[in-house]
């Protein structure tokens, strides 16, 4: 079997893409990153977090010969414990890894905890886009009524927000892609002066926020990707979807599958 690990547009892509979709098992960490999914038909998904333990039975159990590894560019121990399974295991590992936009101003910072702290110090209304996950660490701030937070329209999702003492004028919660003129026309609602963002790339509607925050001369603090020395990546999806035929074709023919 296949494992691709999903919950992004991605993901959907790949699949969608895929000829052998009856091969492939997804794994996704949440109920909306399944619902992604829902249209694509001859597709087992299983929406459940799984630690490192979880992981190797779920590879022994299913009898997994080929990662796919589609996660999310920030979720790193995903990524750091499949990587060192499929070494562990001995079997194939490829990353698809979204292409960074480069042409941007601002600050960067490679640590949350030092972009909370340096947030802590700006005057004006910041509008955070960081996702849920990431808010409790917020909730110390001394100017926190003067954050906004833009997250999924989830009860879960706002619930965690609310729990960390955010006032729900200061929730925005909708669900995505979202235009360069919708992200300006929030930002000039809610009178914005500073842009907190991370390194999505053009799936995660990154060059939207860099452009609509030139647009509206809104500082850009940006978070960047957690640095991760994969085996094999790729940027193309075409590539991806040539590679993954070809280790399958090989490992039925090792295994004496039908392909």
């Amino acid at each position: 079997m296949i494992w691709v690990i999903g919950g992004t547009k991605d993901s959907r892509d790949f699949i969608e893409s895929f000829s052998m979709k009856e091969r492939v098992i997804v794994t996704t960490a949440t109920d909306y990153g399944a619902k992604l999914l829902e249209s694509v038909k001859g597709i087992e998904v299983i929406a459940k977090r799984m630690n490192y333990d979880e992981m190797r039975d779920f590879i022994e159990n299913r009898e997994i010969k080929i990662i796919v590894d589609l996660s999310h560019p920030y979720a790193q121990e995903v990524s750091q414990n499949v990587i060192t399974l499929s070494k562990e295991k001995e079997i194939e590992y490829i990353r698809f890894e979204r292409e960074e936009i480069e042409e941007r101003e601002g600050v960067e910072f490679d640590n949350i905890d030092n972009l909370i702290s340096y947030i802590e110090t700006l005057q004006g209304n910041i509008f955070v886009t960081l996702g849920s996950n990431n808010v409790p660490k917020f909730r110390e701030l001394k100017n926190l009524s003067n954050i906004y937070f833009r997250i999924l329209p989830k009860w879960e999702m706002v619930k965690r927000v609310e729990e960390s003492g955010i006032l729900p004028k200061n929730i925005v919660a909708m669900q995505g892609p979202f235009s360069k003129e919708i992200n300006i026309a929030m930002m000039r609602e809610l009178n914005i002066k500073y842009l907190v963002s991370k390194k999505s790339g053009e799936t995660g509607g990154e060059r939207e926020k860099i452009e609509s925050a030139r647009n509206c001369g809104v500082g850009l603090i940006t978070l960047v990707r957690p640095q991760i020395e994969y085996p094999r990546k790729t940027a193309s999806m075409e590539e991806l979807i040539k590679f993954v035929d070809r280790l399958f074709f090989i490992a039925c023919k090792e295994n004496n599958y039908s392909v």
